[in-house]
C-alpha cells in the first residue's frame, strides 16, 4: 500500500462500484475517471459484500489516497443497517485522514422507492455532518442524478447495474466532484 501514487482515488462499494455489468474492465466509472483526470485508482467494489464493516473502514482509512468515493449504499441489507454503519465508516476514515475529500454517493436505481428514499436520507445526513466539519472536503451525489433524464433506461442492464453508457454517465458526474 505504500507504493500507491499520491494522486489515487479509492472507491468502496457494491457490484456497481465493482463494475459487474461493464463490457470490459476499462469501462467502469473508476476507469473512465482515471483516464480523464490522469489518476490511479483502487476499486474496492464487492458484489453483495461491501456493507460498511468496521474492519473495512479501518483498512481503507490506512490506505494512501487523495479522494475517497463512498458508494456502498446498495449493499446495506436495510436502511437501518446503513444508518448503523454509514456515519461510523465516515468517522473512522476521517479520523486518520482529516483533509481527505470524501464523495458520498447513493445508489443509482432507476426506480424511486420509499426504501431508496430512506437510504438517501442516511447518506445525506452523513454528508451534512461531513460538510459542517469541512465544507471543502465533502460532496454528495444523489444516485438518481447519475444517469440524467433522457435515455436513463438505456444506462443499466437491469434497472440497477450500469452498462457502459451508465458507467460513462456516472464518470461524468462523479469525476466533476474529483476534479
Amino acid at each position: 500500500k505504500e507504493d500507491l501514487p499520491s494522486k489515487t482515488y479509492l472507491a468502496y462499494g457494491s457490484s456497481i462500484t465493482h463494475g459487474a455489468a461493464a463490457g470490459r474492465p476499462g469501462n467502469t466509472y473508476e476507469s473512465f475517471i482515471s483516464q480523464q483526470y490522469n489518476l490511479d485508482y483502487v476499486n474496492l467494489g464487492f458484489s453483495g459484500s461491501a456493507r460498511g464493516e468496521q474492519v473495512m473502514a479501518e483498512y481503507i482509512a490506512g490506505l494512501p489516497m487523495s479522494v475517497f468515493v463512498c458508494d456502498y449504499d446498495h449493499n446495506a441489507p436495510t436502511p437501518e443497517h446503513l444508518e448503523a454503519t454509514h456515519e461510523k465508516l465516515y468517522r473512522t476514515i476521517r479520523a486518520k485522514n482529516p483533509d481527505l475529500p470524501i464523495i458520498f454517493v447513493t445508489k443509482p436505481d432507476n426506480l424511486f422507492t420509499e426504501d431508496a428514499g430512506r437510504r438517501r436520507d442516511v447518506v445525506y445526513r452523513t454528508y451534512r455532518k461531513a460538510f459542517e466539519e469541512n465544507p471543502r472536503r465533502a460532496a454528495y451525489i444523489d444516485g438518481y442524478a447519475l444517469f440524467g433524464v433522457d435515455y436513463r433506461d438505456c444506462c443499466t442492464v437491469d434497472t440497477c447495474h450500469p452498462n457502459d453508457i451508465g458507467f460513462l454517465c456516472m464518470a461524468e458526474v462523479i469525476g466533476a466532484e474529483i476534479d
